[in-house]
């Protein structure tokens, strides 16, 4: 109980974070591994990025239960800080790779010509599609959330 009231609000819009990079990383795995357009349809470079930016936060809300003075909290400090910005970073690169990566695919799908249009429509197609749209707007929330969480601080301030 002590723990959970030495967290900030920097501290819970870090985990926040983390979940939903979480949770971006399994809406993947689902949609690649899924019947539809996108099965099979892999982009590992997306996919390091994703971890990149868990293994990051899974690293920021570690140094905010770290506490420590001097020289040392100094430098922890500003690992900390290069860290809070790096990892939104990572969710952002993972989000761009994502959409340049499926944006034909969307272009197929929701803009064929009218003649194909209910042969490329299926409920697979679709729902793959759906999948990858939700991947990148995960993704694109766990930046916006790192951005935000990287304004507040990781610890109290002792009286």
């Amino acid at each position: 109980m002590n723990l959970i009231k030495k967290q900030t609000a920097g501290s819970w819009i870090t985990l926040i974070t983390l979940v939903l990079a979480v949770v971006s990383l399994i809406v993947y795995n689902v949609n690649v591994n899924g019947e539809g357009y996108f099965q099979n349809s892999t982009v590992p470079k997306a996919v390091t990025y994703m971890i990149v930016a868990i293994v990051l936060l899974a690293v920021i809300v570690i140094l905010a239960q770290v506490n420590m003075k001097g020289i040392a909290g100094l430098v922890l400090d500003l690992a900390a800080g290069a860290v809070k910005i790096a990892a939104p970073a990572a969710a952002v690169a993972a989000a761009m790779t994502l959409v340049s990566s499926r944006i034909e695919g969307f272009a197929f799908i929701y803009m064929s010509n009218e003649e194909v249009l209910h042969e490329v429509q299926t409920a697979a197609n679709l729902s793959s599609a759906h999948g990858a749209i939700a991947n990148i707007v995960l993704l694109a929330a766990a930046a916006v959330f790192g951005m935000a969480a990287a304004f507040f601080s990781l610890k109290k301030e002792e009286a």
